[in-house]
C-alpha cells in the first residue's frame, strides 16, 4: 500500500509560514491600536484648544493660561469639579500682531478693503496653529 503524507520538512515549513503571517496580521492590529490612541488624543486636544479661542486670547501672548482663566468671564462655573477639570487643561498662548491684508485694486490704487489677521499657537501635548480675520 501506498501511503502519501507529509514529510516533517514540510510540516514545519508550514508551521513556520503561517507563524509569519500571524506575526505580520498582529503587527497591523497594533499599530492600528497605536494610530486609533493617537487620533483619540489629537482629537480631544483640539477640544481642549476650543476652550481658549475666546475674544481675550489676544491679551496673554506669551503666558501659560488655563482653561478656567479664560472661560470665567464667560460663563458661569459654579461646580467645583468642572472648575478643577478646566484649571487641569493648560497651554502656553502665543499670538502675532495682526497684519494687515488688502484686498482689490492694483498696488498704486487704494484697496477695496483691508482685513487684518493674527495667528494664535496653543503649545501643549499637541500644539496647534489658528488663525484670526477681522
Amino acid at each position: 500500500m501506498n501511503k502519501k503524507a507529509f514529510t516533517l520538512i514540510e510540516v514545519i515549513m508550514s508551521v513556520i509560514i503561517v507563524s509569519i503571517v500571524v506575526m505580520g496580521a498582529m503587527q497591523i492590529q497594533e499599530q492600528n491600536s497605536d494610530m486609533a490612541s493617537y487620533l483619540l488624543k489629537r482629537g480631544n486636544s483640539e477640544l481642549d484648544n476650543a476652550l481658549f479661542l475666546t475674544d481675550k486670547v489676544q491679551r496673554y501672548s506669551k503666558d501659560k493660561k488655563n482653561a478656567y482663566d479664560m472661560l470665567v468671564d464667560e460663563f458661569s462655573i459654579k461646580d467645583f469639579d468642572s472648575r478643577d477639570i478646566l484649571k487641569k487643561i493648560e497651554k502656553k498662548i502665543n499670538t502675532t500682531e495682526p497684519q494687515a491684508i488688502p484686498i482689490g485694486g492694483t498696488e498704486d490704487e487704494q484697496p477695496m478693503f483691508v482685513f487684518y489677521s493674527s495667528e494664535i499657537l496653543l503649545n501643549g501635548d499637541y500644539p496647534a496653529r489658528y488663525y484670526t480675520f477681522k
